[in-house]
């Protein structure tokens, strides 16, 4: 995906965000928003919003000492999400079709974004998680995938949202699946690195990796080649979150993109391709581009 022209009033409000999480100096806000704005003159617009948007995180890390502006934050979602795991993983397991449901919460879960252009509320999103229907439903194309594949990558988002994911890799493992979930190499906004992973209790279940990466996305030329060897090797891979997908909608990799529609950039590519899809923001959808062909 290109980086639209709303792509650039949202990175500023981002980097507000940021920017008041790192420092209280009111100077140093006004001063590092200023060189973003200059900044976003520079950012290709043939380039991804994951692979432009790290550049002025990085600026702003650079310039303010502070590596982890969302820790906090990050530590409240993974907490929140805990504390619902329990409850939420009956509901799955008591299910006519427990894939199905675990679906629904995991990308139910991805509203749990700091870098969206629209924060869209986590318990009303939960609460409609059982009977909400998904706007692009490739579902029946990924079971029958599934059914064939041996293994899954499943690329991980946010905080809090990854213990959601961990009811969605319970039942891949109950179908034989090998799992192996990717997270972000090291902190950028509010999504899950290793040590979150380990924090939800993630690597108890099946391998974890580093994709080795700082964009809140997966640019394949800025991961690890071991990152990139089980990306290639996968039999199924599931993508969550908008960044994945603005980095890899023009994969021809054997992967299902799996997230909430949170931004008009992302609702007008989709409705680009999907044009009879009842698409909104807020739109929960399981998109596999090879279903369409």
């Amino acid at each position: 995906m290109r980086t639209g022209t709303d792509c650039l009033a949202c990175f500023m409000q981002q980097a507000l965000n940021v920017a008041k999480l790192c420092t209280d100096n009111a100077q140093l806000q006004r001063q590092l928003l200023v060189e973003v704005g200059a900044m976003l003159a520079t950012f290709p617009e043939e380039s991804t919003p994951p692979e432009n948007a790290a550049h002025y995180y990085r600026l702003i890390a650079e310039s303010t000492r502070v590596v982890d502006p969302f820790a906090e934050i990050k530590k409240q979602s993974n907490d929140f999400a805990l504390s619902l795991e329990s409850n939420i993983s009956d509901i799955v397991e008591q299910a006519a079709d427990p894939l199905l449901a675990a679906l629904r919460f995991a990308i139910g879960a991805n509203v749990l974004d700091n870098g969206a252009q629209r924060q869209l509320d986590i318990k009303a999103t939960l609460a409609q998680c059982q009977h909400q229907q998904f706007a692009i439903d490739h579902y029946s194309w990924l079971r029958e995938n599934l059914a064939t594949s041996r293994n899954v990558l499943l690329l991980a988002d946010n905080c809090g949202e990854i213990v959601f994911d961990k009811l969605l890799v319970q039942q891949l493992l109950a179908m034989g699946l090998e799992v192996v979930v990717a997270v972000r190499g090291m902190p950028i906004i509010n999504d899950a690195t290793l040590e979150d992973a380990e924090y939800c209790g993630m690597d108890k279940l099946c391998r974890v990796v580093a994709n080795g990466s700082d964009l809140p996305g997966t640019s394949l030329e800025q991961c690890t080649g071991e990152f990139r060897d089980l990306f290639a090797a996968a039999d199924c891979i599931l993508s969550k979150g908008m960044g994945n997908f603005e980095c890899l909608s023009e994969s021809n990799a054997p992967i299902v993109f799996l997230f909430t529609v949170k931004c008009s950039t992302v609702l007008q590519h989709l409705q680009g391709l999907y044009s009879s899809a009842p698409l909104e923001v807020g739109s929960p959808v399981i998109v596999a581009p090879s279903a369409s062909v």
